[in-house]
Parts: structure tokens; sequence; C-alpha cells
């Protein structure tokens, strides 16, 4: 018997969650809502599990076989088969760098020894597997936490960077499966989540744990995000372009959902060239430029 649909408060969470190793992603994961599904690639789940059972939350385990947790044939069939007539409420995915990075390791070291002789074949392995991932995820209209990290680097130039261990075509491709994506940040022994954007509402605060476990924040990004936004202003803000993006693949997953480009693929490398090109000072500069080249391509005269 089918059930009636009731109106919801807030959004489904659709969230992304980025930030150090050792910040405490797992941890927020343990706060989601239950019960948890978790995608176990970085095998560390177990650390937070009876924090996740204290808050009330039941943890299910996509397989007790680790390897079936990094390859993405086994976790699309292990979805498959097991969550038809399941109560799942949110599919954690812990870690996307685990997945991911090491298909692109790997295409690195097929061309260096000459397995392949182009490295695309090594980029298009990467690209199916991260949609396959994002199909075998979405597909059940449950809650997902995708977390993925920070590390330090530098640049040409030696340059700090801080940079994340996911690609930003990948990211990208990951943005259009979002409605929030949020940062771990830490001033000194405090830690909190930025919430780094927003679909449909407010997006670049941060709310500072309290509890030293995360408890309830969940509950407050909704709320700082959505409270006091009607439907309309939710709209309104999904169909504006910004006038900063927050990272290079929220701005080419906007100009993919305008329609402006046919693949992620594409856009990365207009946005790239016209960065290189035009060499903006300010990221509010680059959106700008950003935001006139979507519009000019779409036929726009705005």
């Amino acid at each position: 018997m089918f059930k009636q649909m009731v109106k919801q408060k807030y959004p489904p969470r659709l969230w992304g969650l980025t930030g150090y190793p050792g910040g405490g992603k797992s941890t927020f994961a343990a706060q989601m809502r239950g019960p948890l599904l978790v995608v176990d690639a970085d095998h560390r789940f177990q650390e937070v599990f009876d924090l996740a059972v204290q808050s009330g939350r039941v943890v299910y385990e996509l397989s007790n076989v680790p390897s079936d947790n990094v390859d993405t044939d086994r976790i699309t069939e292990r979805l498959t088969q097991g969550m038809p007539g399941a109560e799942v409420g949110t599919i954690v995915v812990d870690s996307l760098t685990a997945i991911i990075a090491p298909l692109v390791t790997q295409a690195i070291q097929d061309k260096a020894a000459g397995r392949i002789k182009n490295q695309y074949a090594g980029w298009k392995n990467k690209a199916i597997a991260m949609r396959q991932l994002q199909d075998a995820v979405t597909r059940w209209g449950t809650d997902s936490l995708w977390i993925y990290h920070l590390n330090d680097s530098k640049d040409a130039n030696g340059r700090d960077l801080v940079k994340s261990t996911v690609s930003k075509t990948e990211l990208a491709r990951l943005t259009r499966s979002l409605n929030m994506q949020l940062e771990i940040v830490q001033n000194g022994s405090k830690r909190g989540i930025k919430v780094v954007w927003a679909r449909r509402g407010r997006s670049g605060m941060t709310l500072w744990d309290e509890t030293g476990t995360w408890a309830g924040m969940p509950e407050r990004i909704e709320s700082a995000v959505y409270d006091g936004l009607t439907r309309e202003e939710q709209e309104r803000i999904a169909q504006e372009a910004p006038e900063v993006f927050p990272n290079p693949e929220t701005a080419i997953a906007w100009a993919v959902d305008q329609k402006a480009f046919e693949s992620i693929p594409h856009a990365r490398n207009a946005y790239d060239k016209l960065k290189r090109e035009s060499d903006p000072e300010t990221a509010q500069e680059m959106a700008a430029l950003w935001v006139a080249d979507v519009r000019a391509r779409l036929g726009e005269n705005k």
C-alpha cells in the first residue's frame, strides 16, 4: 500500500564533506540520520562505531569483505542486492578518496610503464567509476554523505596550496549530486563546519562544535542554511548566478547545470582556458568572467 506524501521541512541531506585526515569526518558521519549504511573504503569506521550507537544510530556495513568497499562494481552489486526494502537513512561513502585516487595512480603508472599508449584510457576508467558510484548511491532516495580528503602541497613556484585528493573534474561531477558542500575547519582547539556552498540556501557561515562529537551538528546546519527562507527564495538562490564561486568544481558544475556545456570535461577545459587567458586577480573577477562566458554561450544578453 502506498503512503501519503508528506511535505518535508528541509531538502534531503545530499552533502559532501571534506577536511584533513584525522579532522573528524567519520565522527561527523556518525551524527547523520540513521540507520547508517557505510561504504567503509577507508576501513576506519569501526573507530566511531560506538559513538554512532551511543547516539542511537543503527549502523549497517556494505560488506565485511574490505575489498568490496573500494570496488565500484562490488559496491553497485551490494547496494542493488541489499537496498530494496531496507530501512536506510543515510548512505555514507567514507571515503571517496580511497575509491577514486587509486584509479588515478594506476593510470599514471600504466602510462609510465608503457602498458597503455594513451593516458585517456585510464582517465576514462576513472570517469566511468565515478558515474557508476554516483548512480549506485543516489538512486535509492536516501540521504547521502560523500567524504573526501584535503592535503597540503605546493605549486610550481613553491607556494603553499591546499588541494583536494579528488580531481576538479570528479568533484564537479559529484557536485551535481549534492545540495551542500561542507568543510571541517579548525581554529586552535576548536573545530567547526563551514558551509562552503548550498544549492538552495545560505552559505559561507561556520558553525563551531561545542560537544567534541559533532552532536546535533547536522540539525544546526539545516537550521542555519534554510530557516526563514520561503520556497520561492530557495528557488531564486538555486537559479541565480553566484557573485563568487567557492571553488572551481562548483563553477564548472553550475555551467553544466545551465546547459552551456554537454560534459564536465568540456566545461573544465573552457574554465581553465578562460582563467589562463584572463588571469583574474580575484575570485569575484573570475566569477564575473565565467558567468559572462556561460551566458554568451547560451546566447543571453544579461
